[in-house]
């Protein structure tokens, strides 16, 4: 069985090699859209959206912005000037092994569809909505990259056979390879706000007969605490949700005495250059963007909330309340 260190190390590994490979993408869809001969020219804003021959120019504007946060050009006053930049990226021989393939053919197609957006984010070729695209949205979900990170929470959650586990934005995959770790005498709530997304779960856990897996078409923001669980799992859901402080104490008052909070995230200060893979995470109408771990630690101390806190490798953290 892999050790859980490594598995943390090639989860974090294949997230930072993703966003080199974001941020080479999100420089070559400027190239082929010319916005750096342009930006050459040192014009304002509005000239570069105007000069630029795309119909969407909000996709446009935000294609400006994440250039901004990269540190790919700079504002002076109202003008835009290119910023001279230079990225590395080094990808060792040895790692090579640890790379998990799948996921760069649906980071390609998601690529293929940043391009159709730039038409409009209603192109059909643009399949991000969790509801419409449920389907392309279970295959990300599915593949082993993101098994991955499930395996880490099984680990770090020590789930086992009888714990009450509650899921915040389970999505379609979780309900099963979370839920199957607790039953048959524990119980998985999957809650999420997708219905298509809930559909696809609900049809497996049928055919399976896990009748200890429920599942709640229901908003985070407004889910109120009517009893506790020994487990409650955030994984890549926060970067969907305003307010991050108030989501994440809400999440601690479903924790029961001596349970734990667990969250998956790139947390944004452990990751350069994220800004180039928010960019196409955008063509989800719902992303607003990845947390900080600081926004979390913050959050217990606005509150006056107690917990231990553990992090594993720089995409988890595992709160356990204190009294």
């Amino acid at each position: 069985m892999q050790k859980m260190e490594d598995i943390i190390k090639q989860f974090d590994f294949n997230i930072s090699t993703l966003i080199d490979f974001s941020f080479f993408n999100i420089v070559k869809i400027g190239l082929e859209l010319g916005v750096f001969k342009e930006l050459d020219k040192t014009k304002t804003l509005e000239d570069i959206l105007n000069s630029i021959d795309v119909k969407n120019k909000a996709y446009l504007k935000s294609l400006l912005s994440a250039y901004y946060e990269l540190g790919i050009l700079e504002a002076t006053g109202t003008e835009l000037r290119p910023k001279r930049f230079l990225r590395t990226f080094l990808l060792e021989y040895e790692r090579l092994k640890d790379i998990i393939p799948e996921w760069i053919n649906i980071q390609d197609e998601i690529v293929r569809m940043a391009n159709y957006a730039f038409l409009s984010f209603e192109n059909s070729k643009v399949m991000m909505d969790f509801d419409k695209d449920s389907d392309f949205w279970d295959i990300r979900l599915s593949n082993p990259l993101n098994k991955l990170y499930r395996e880490i929470i099984v680990r770090a959650g020590g789930l086992r056979d009888g714990m009450r586990v509650l899921d915040l934005g389970c999505g379609s995959v979780s309900p099963i390879e979370l839920g199957k770790h607790v039953g048959p005498n524990g119980e998985y709530v999957g809650i999420d706000f997708s219905p298509g997304l809930l559909s696809i779960a609900q049809q497996r856990v049928r055919e399976l007969g896990m009748d200890w897996v429920f599942l709640r078409e229901l908003d985070i923001t407004t889910a109120i605490p009517k009893r506790k669980y020994d487990r409650v799992v955030m994984s890549f859901v926060l970067e969907y949700l305003p307010e991050v402080h108030r989501i994440i104490i809400k999440a601690l008052n479903f924790v029961d005495e001596g349970g734990k909070l667990i969250i998956v995230e790139p947390f944004r200060e452990n990751f350069e250059n994220i800004a180039a893979w928010e960019f196409f995470e955008k063509l989800t109408k719902e992303f607003r963007r990845f947390p900080r771990k600081s926004e979390i630690l913050d959050a217990l101390e606005y509150y006056g909330k107690g917990a231990k806190v553990k992090e594993y490798g720089k995409s988890v953290l595992v709160l356990e309340p204190t009294l």
